[in-house]
Parts: structure tokens; sequence; C-alpha cells
């Protein structure tokens, strides 16, 4: 019974861990050099927001840019929709916006900072994705492991 608590434990720890890093930021949608920077850029999607993150590092040492200044321009359809201040937010910096679950944008960053300014361009294309059938696959697979856990105790215990 402890070695199962133990797993179950550890199992939902597993699981909220992945899902926090996966609302905060989501996939990497960017990577790339531009001038002084190396930019790391992450996008997700969920329940009608965007949320956009980008990482900024100083390409000749890898430390964060702290206070700098990151503009987005977004174009969709040919035609500039929107800029967008990415505010700092811990080791990234991000935007939140409200937006449709199918995004094709091309953004422009605008990056300026004690270390110099430098722009670079980058396609984000999102989709929607439906979470049930893997979950529900993760979880299947969860509670199979513990009844063939608890089928091979008991026949332990009759023989």
């Amino acid at each position: 019974m402890t070695r199962f608590i133990a797993a179950s434990a550890l199992a939902c720890a597993v699981f909220m861990n992945a899902g926090i890093a996966h609302t905060h930021g989501g996939d990497q949608v960017y990577s790339g050099r531009a001038g002084p920077y190396q930019v790391r850029a992450y996008a997700n999607w969920a329940d009608g927001w965007l949320d956009y993150s980008i990482e900024v590092r100083n390409a000749a040492t890898g430390a964060l840019v702290p206070d700098a200044r990151v503009i987005v321009s977004v174009f969709g359809n040919g035609t500039k929709s929107a800029d967008y201040t990415a505010y700092e937010s811990g080791a990234v910096y991000e935007f939140v916006e409200k937006s449709r679950s199918t995004v094709h944008w091309r953004l422009v960053i605008d990056i300026q900072s004690a270390l110099g300014a430098a722009k670079l361009t980058h396609r984000l294309d999102l989709k929607p994705t439906n979470w049930l059938w893997p979950t529900a696959a993760v979880a299947a697979s969860f509670f199979a492991a513990v009844a063939a856990h608890l089928f091979v105790a008991r026949q332990r215990t009759s023989d």
C-alpha cells in the first residue's frame, strides 16, 4: 500500500507540474539569434487566450537580459493588426491577449537594451489541440498498471 501511495503522489506531481509548465509559456515556436541576443519564443493558446513568452539572452554569455524593451508587432493577412509590449515576467518577457483558437501571424519582435537593438521576424501558427484523448490514454495506462500490480500481489499472497 505504501508503494501505491508513493507512486500515486509521484504521478500527480509529474502530471500537475507538466500542465503548469505548458500553460506558462507553452511550446517553443522560435529559436534563433538576432544581433547580440539569443532568443527563444514560446506560445500557448488556452480558453481563448494566447500566452506568448520571449526568452532573451546575451548571445555572448548566455545570461538572461533584464530590463529590455520588447515590442511585438503582429501582422495578419499582410496587414499590421497590433503592437504589444511584452513585459518582463520572471525569466521571460510576455504578453497575454485574447485571440481566436487558430492563429496565423507574422511577428516582428523589436528588442532594445543596454546591449543594443535587434529586430527579428518569425511565423506563429497555432491551432487548437484536443487534450481529451491523450489524457484518457495516460489515465487508462496508470490504472492498468495499478490493476496489474494488485493482481500480481494477490497471486503472490494466494500461493
